[in-house]
């Protein structure tokens, strides 16, 4: 009984489900190849298997439609387990290790923003609009 519950336990852990409604590319370079013909910044959302605001994000955040639209509509979205996935050696030079980091990378691969942590949705999307506002504003 106890072997079953440990990997049920294992299952659920495993089962989580991190994409919510965000439609997240496969590969950072196909981001930023993505991102280089649709003159979008690439976000790059770096999270922790086992951390809470991680998970809220995910199940909170990117679950809400109006975040999820925008996200889909304004950026080309990419997500990485730090504990489970190869991040690309571009994104390991902007993570600093604290989770969630969501970086926002010009097609060229440069840095234009960091954001550490969650926000509840109508916040992080005031957050994602600003950013939006200011890549448009800027000459890239």
């Amino acid at each position: 009984m106890k072997k079953i519950f440990l990997v049920l336990i294992g299952v659920m852990l495993f089962a989580f489900d991190w994409s919510g409604k965000v439609d997240w590319a496969i590969s950072y370079n196909l981001a930023k190849n993505l991102a280089k013909k649709e003159h979008k910044l690439v976000m790059v959302d770096v999270s922790l298997s086992h951390c809470p605001p991680c998970r809220y994000l995910a199940s909170e955040v990117y679950t809400n439609n109006k975040v999820a639209d925008y996200i889909n509509k304004h950026f080309i979205p990419v997500f990485y387990l730090a504990d489970r996935d190869s991040i690309p050696v571009e994104i390991q030079n902007y993570f600093t290790g604290s989770t969630p980091t969501i970086l926002f990378i010009k097609p060229s691969g440069e840095l234009f923003y960091r954001m550490i942590g969650a926000r509840p949705p109508q916040n992080f999307l005031a957050v994602l609009k600003e950013i939006n506002a200011h890549y448009g504003d800027s000459n890239e």
